[in-house]
């Protein structure tokens, strides 16, 4: 099944995908002062869509233009009202989903897991849905009682805690992209977030 996506009837794609969609989802741990107390993460219950009543990490679309930095913190706070600032990538992950019937579609996400850190305030539901800390002992209970996207738990598992960071570029060019036209491509910036040898 997953062999034959490339070759899937357009119509028959979520909201007619040409190319994978790129995501940003939020690994947020809430800040504790208690020594040894186990850390909480931060979840959202869909209320619409193809996960409603599911609960999520925070995230969503990518915007045209945006870094990755501006993207993941904007998704927070739209979805949230909850001020972050970046801490890491920890990795990028290829998900594609095969309908399991001719009723449902086929979809392709590129989805990119930041961990970011909470600044004072507390979250609050928007429009996405409800919002909630949860220990991990908790989102483990979520998973047996299916009432979280699988794809989220096990990033979740993965991610959650780790102190290794992706590599991450931001790349900024000046260029012709749509014309044959003379123009010399300008590299304007390359720089490597969140480098290791130099945080």
């Amino acid at each position: 099944m997953f062999d034959s996506l490339p070759n899937f009837p357009r119509r028959r794609r979520w909201r007619e995908q040409i190319f994978p969609g790129p995501i940003v989802v939020a690994l947020i741990r809430r800040p504790t002062k208690l020594a040894g107390s186990a850390p909480h993460y931060l979840l959202i219950q869909r209320k619409s869509g193809a996960y409603n009543g599911q609960w999520a990490l925070v995230g969503g679309k990518w915007d045209f233009g945006e870094t990755l930095m501006t993207a993941v913190t904007r998704e927070v706070k739209e979805e949230t009202n909850l001020d972050t600032t970046f801490t890491a990538l920890r990795g990028v992950v290829n998900e594609r989903l095969a309908p399991p019937d001719d009723q449902n579609n086929a979809a392709h996400f590129l989805i990119f897991v930041c961990e970011l850190a909470a600044a004072n305030g507390a979250a609050s539901e928007q429009n996405e849905g409800v919002v909630a800390w949860f220990n991990c002992a908790e989102i483990d209970d979520l998973h047996a009682q299916k009432a979280i996207i699988p794809s989220d738990y096990a990033m979740l598992k993965q991610f959650a805690g780790s102190t290794e960071a992706a590599p991450h570029f931001e790349v900024e060019m000046m260029a012709v992209m749509d014309k044959e036209q003379e123009w010399e491509s300008q590299l304007l910036r390359f720089e490597r977030i969140n480098d290791p040898e130099t945080n």
